[in-house]
């Protein structure tokens, strides 16, 4: 009872818990505005919340107001609190900076020797200030045409300045070259200087004009050295245009010329086929050498003299063309004798087959052409020298006739003209041209009173330009052509009456590619014509006759080239007096309108020739000419030479006299006739004596067709010195 209980004490042995040890780490870096993030972890975790104290401190002025300083988190039983601490959006630029979170220590927690103290990176995100005291320089690029003879190029500045501003320029090919310096343009450099509250500046670069054609070339302008502004585009593009006339202005004539030619030679060809002077019915070879007939026409040298015994004039004259301007040969250009190319220009030849089995015959020809042209296109003189080789086959059967032909053509020139600056080179130059070209061509005759015709062609070659300065252009060209005619007698009347009308169109286009230094060109000429023909033949006592003849022909030339309206009317009066041996020639014509109303043009001519035995090359000849003005041939035969209008408009008023005398004698057994002559011709201030002596076959005596004949000739012509020249021709016709 007295211990009835007993207390035993029991010791702990356990060591008290620790206190936790708090540490911070930073979360990644934000822009200023943002919120910098920070973790406060408590290791081991409290078994109950634990306040931690903290401060929080910036580098920079980075933390939003009232942010920094000390305060106190409470960290959970779970171990960690997130911490925030927020940054200022400010405007200003400044370097970037940091907020900063330390543990402090206090009651119930241990503070991390190894992570006290924790720090985040705050960006700064506003520009560095502008100088609104500094401005910038510019060139604007420039474009002009060559003729202008300069390029203007503005140098600009961004803002007015209180003091001086200079910058340096210079000029530079461009990559790749397009503009050559000191060619296209002239190297250039110099210093502008912008006064104060100036903001613009100009200075120019000199453009060198030329004649021919190009793409827009280009160079450019540098700026360097810039004082009192910074250079903000520094390169300004000058581009240079023209639209100059070489070569289309010469290709399109050139382009006209053979057009001209191969169709001169088809009519010629279709016109012998219809059984005119080649006799193209007859097989066997027939043409010309040189001018200078194969047989078939009465003694000499030249279908083109006057001289008696070539077998007398024809009704009106020989045919236009065959003398400059009108009828009288030329004492300083015409003569038989001509060096070897004019002999081939000369020309022609044609070889009929016998008939086939179906009553057709197939032919061949060929023919030498040359042709000459001097034209202004603006200020730019043009001339040019065309020579065209023909070769052509066909076959006619019944009313119909169909071929080809082939045209070899090789011109030559030249372009003179002055620029907008006046020591511009490469205004003055040469050219060079070759085409190739295939014509086929047809004609069908309906009805006796009706021909119709037409051709078609295309051909290429190449084109060499030179300038004045030796540079050389080259580029390829095309050619294309058609054309077409008729030929139709509108009524024979009793008594010899007939009217007949003529008419033909021809377009023709030359074009060049593009090539180096040249742009493409294109350029095309048409011409259109329409004649009309009155004939009235009267029959004299005695075997004479009287001829009369009227002529009203229009033609319009249109294209890249001479154009022109116009109408000619022309007549002439034919007499012959075989018994009195005579024979007299009245031809003359006029220009009735034109689009050009300052044009006048007129013509006349007078042809009287004496042979007291037309039929025998035996005996006295006289022939005498005289030509006044322009040509005296009609206006079919005006309008329908080859030549335009506008460039036929410069008759001359000066005299044309032609005269020569001869004497037949009987040679070689009477079967030739050796006839010696004398001629004598003034024209333009030149002149010309001949004297010669010609052998040839005499009329119905059966002797071979074979003739000889030499002739010398003096020829003066001030101020050139005078000319002497002999020369002999043999000729032949089997």
């Amino acid at each position: 009872s007295a211990q009835a209980s007993a207390n035993v004490a029991v010791r702990d042995n356990d060591d008290p818990a620790p206190d936790p040890e708090v540490s911070v780490s930073a979360g990644n870096a934000v822009t200023e505005g943002g919120k910098a993030s920070f973790t406060v972890t408590a290791s081991p975790a409290p078994s109950a919340p634990l306040d931690v104290a903290l401060t929080v401190a910036q580098s920079g002025d980075v933390a939003a107001s009232g942010a920094t300083g000390s305060r106190t988190v409470t960290v959970p039983t779970g171990g960690s609190v997130t911490v925030e601490v927020a940054t200022e959006d400010d405007s200003a630029d400044e370097p970037d900076g940091s907020v900063s979170v330390t543990v402090k220590a206090g009651a119930g927690y241990t503070v991390s020797s190894a992570q006290a103290s924790a720090t985040v990176t705050v960006r700064d995100n506003d520009d560095p200030a502008t100088d609104p005291e500094t401005s910038t320089i510019s060139v604007d690029d420039a474009t002009a045409n060559e003729r202008d003879g300069f390029i203007w190029f503005t140098v600009r500045l961004s803002a007015a300045s209180d003091k001086l501003v200079t910058v340096r320029y210079r000029t530079r090919q461009s990559t790749p070259v397009s503009a050559r310096r000191n060619r296209d343009y002239l190297a250039t450099n110099g210093t502008r200087t912008f006064a104060p509250n100036e903001t613009a500046q100009r200075f120019r670069v000199r453009l060198y004009d030329d004649a021919h054609d190009e793409a827009p070339e280009t160079f450019e302008v540098v700026l360097s050295d810039a004082q009192g502004a910074d250079i903000a585009d520094g390169v300004a593009v000058g581009t240079i245009v023209n639209s100059d006339p070489m070569p289309a202005a010469w290709l399109g004539r050139f382009g006209r010329a053979v057009a001209e030619q191969a169709l001169g030679g088809i009519g010629n060809r279709l016109e012998a086929r219809r059984g005119g002077a080649e006799s193209a019915h007859e097989p066997g070879l027939r043409g010309t050498i040189g001018g200078l007939p194969i047989g078939g026409h009465r003694g000499g040298l030249s279908e083109t003299s006057t001289r008696p015994d070539a077998g007398g004039a024809t009704a009106f004259g020989l045919q236009a063309g065959r003398f400059d301007g009108g009828g009288a040969p030329m004492p300083h250009e015409s003569s038989a004798y001509a060096d070897l190319g004019q002999l081939l220009l000369g020309s022609h030849l044609a070889y009929t087959g016998k008939q086939d089995a179906n009553g057709g015959v197939l032919g061949f020809w060929g023919r030498g052409s040359q042709a000459r042209f001097d034209a202004r296109e603006d200020a730019l003189g043009l001339d040019g020298e065309v020579m065209t080789a023909m070769l052509g086959a066909d076959y006619a059967r019944d009313n119909w006739l169909a071929g080809m032909a082939l045209t070899q053509s090789r011109g030559s020139g030249g372009f003179r003209g002055s620029g907008a600056v006046a020591d511009a080179p490469a205004m003055d130059g040469a050219i060079r041209t070759t085409l190739t070209a295939a014509i086929p061509y047809a004609s069908w005759r309906p009805s006796e009173r009706l021909d119709l015709w037409s051709a078609a062609g295309y051909g290429a070659g190449e084109t060499t330009l030179e300038t004045e300065t030796a540079e050389l252009l080259e580029a390829k060209i095309d050619w294309a052509l058609a054309a077409a005619g008729l030929r139709s007698d509108l009524f024979t009347l009793p008594g010899g009456a007939a009217v007949a009308w003529v008419s033909d169109a021809l377009w023709a286009r030359t074009g060049s590619d593009r090539a180096d230094g040249l742009a493409a060109t294109d350029s095309s000429v048409s011409r259109l014509r329409l004649g009309v023909e009155g004939r009235r033949l009267f029959a004299l006592s005695g075997g004479g006759s009287l001829a009369l003849k009227l002529e009203i022909g229009a033609r319009r030339d249109g294209g890249d080239a001479e154009t022109g309206l116009g109408a000619e009317i022309g007549g002439g009066i034919a007499w012959t007096a075989p018994r009195l041996g005579l024979t007299l020639d009245l031809a003359g014509r006029t220009l009735v309108t034109h689009e050009d109303r300052a044009m006048r043009n007129r013509g006349f001519s007078a042809a009287l020739a004496y042979d007291p035995v037309p039929d025998s090359r035996r005996g006295l000849s006289l022939s005498l000419r005289r030509d006044i003005g322009g040509p005296a041939g009609g206006g079919l035969d005006a309008l329908f030479a080859n030549e335009p209008i506008a460039r036929r408009m410069h008759g001359q008023d000066a005299g044309r006299w032609t005269a020569e005398i001869g004497y037949g004698l009987p040679a070689l057994g009477a079967r030739f006739v050796g006839v010696p002559h004398l001629s004598y011709g003034v024209a333009y201030g030149a002149r010309e004596i001949g004297l010669g002596w010609r052998l040839a076959p005499e009329a119905h005596a059966g002797a071979p067709d074979v003739s000889l004949a030499i002739q010398a000739a003096r020829r003066e012509s001030l101020p050139m010195p005078a000319d002497h020249r002999i020369g002999i021709e043999i000729r032949g016709r089997w």
